[in-house]
């Protein structure tokens, strides 16, 4: 687990961190990722990958000390309405992608400020992963 300060990071940055950070804890858990921030019109899928033989689309979410909601419950249902676009929209776009998957499931990959501060400094954050398979019907 990496440490960064949050409070001299932009959000935009903190983003792309924890997404990175997101990336190696799927492939630690036998995801192997294939494409990252996928941009449609609909919207964006964070990271695409496969376990086994399912195709994965992958919604990161981060919620930080002090949050009024977990990051599962910050998926709104007009959220889950554009990933399903935009997860149209990859499809249609890499048909040659999907021919090789049995299957198609989405998951979130949640993340949070890790509970455990150990010995280190109050303006650094380390982060707990924990993966949600399926959280919408596609």
């Amino acid at each position: 687990m990496e440490v960064i300060s949050i409070d001299k990071i932009s959000a935009r940055k903190l983003g792309f961190e924890i997404e990175e950070q997101a990336c190696e804890y799927l492939r630690r858990n036998q995801y192997y990722v294939i494409f990252r921030n996928f941009v449609s019109r609909y919207g964006e899928i964070d990271i695409v990958a496969f376990d086994e033989t399912t195709l994965v689309f992958i919604e990161v979410r981060y919620r930080g000390k002090g949050a009024l909601v977990t990051p599962a419950e910050s998926v709104t249902s007009r959220k889950i309405q554009r990933l399903k676009l935009a997860i149209r929209d990859f499809l249609y776009k890499h048909t040659e992608t999907i021919g090789r998957f049995e299957s198609i499931r989405v998951d979130l990959c949640s993340v949070t400020d890790s509970m455990d501060k150990g010995n280190r400094r109050e303006d650094t954050t380390e982060f707990d992963f924990q993966i949600i398979t399926g959280i919408l019907e596609f």
